[in-house]
């Protein structure tokens, strides 16, 4: 195995690890979409990757801004930053919306009843309040019956982003160091200047 296929090795095992570990640095990251010609970015929460197929996914509500700009938009990037091991990932590629399939339900069962209540909210995100209100239904985690569940279940997606590219970089006082990964039939890398 060379330097570079260590390298991808290595940053997987991360990205599997910010899948299961909640304060990895890996277990959150920036997403961007494009909305009317500009970038828009958010946190959002890694739930699963896929060596096999180079994707990660990630969870969000029917009814948000990021939903219908991925509709729009499918290419979208992603952004992980490690500062311990000073380390950067921009992970670049296509968005797929898996909403109410096998997939989708697989996810939502595996789900917490404090991760599902977020998607019981009455109001979609980003509309515009009058004054603040929690945006949760007036009943805690285990109070959810199965019309909660029914309502939750019907605002929320699976989403995954299929890699087409992965920036790597670390950061060096004696010199950065930069690596492109291309994914398609196979990895093409090639070290860039930082």
């Amino acid at each position: 195995m060379n330097n570079t296929e260590k390298i991808i090795e290595k940053e997987w095992g991360e990205l599997h690890k910010g899948t299961k570990i909640g304060q990895h640095p890996f277990h959150t990251f920036s997403l961007s979409t494009i909305s009317d010609n500009m970038p828009n970015s958010r946190t959002v929460v890694l739930r699963n990757i896929s060596i096999k197929n180079k994707e990660i996914f990630f969870h969000t509500d029917k009814r948000s801004s990021k939903y219908n700009e991925i509709l729009s938009n499918k290419n979208v990037c992603s952004l992980f930053y490690d500062k311990k091991r000073k380390i950067q990932l921009r992970i670049s590629g296509t968005a797929y919306i898996n909403y109410d399939t096998k997939l989708s339900l697989k996810s939502w069962k595996q789900m917490t009843n404090e991760s599902k209540i977020c998607y019981m909210g009455p109001y979609a995100p980003s509309t515009l309040l009058k004054k603040f209100k929690p945006n949760l239904p007036s009943i805690l985690p285990h109070q959810i019956n199965s019309k909660n569940e029914s309502f939750g279940y019907k605002n929320f997606c699976l989403i995954n982003i299929i890699i087409s590219r992965i920036d790597w970089l670390y950061l060096d006082h004696k010199g950065h160091k930069r690596l492109l990964f291309y994914f398609g039939k196979n990895i093409k890398t090639n070290w860039i200047a930082s």
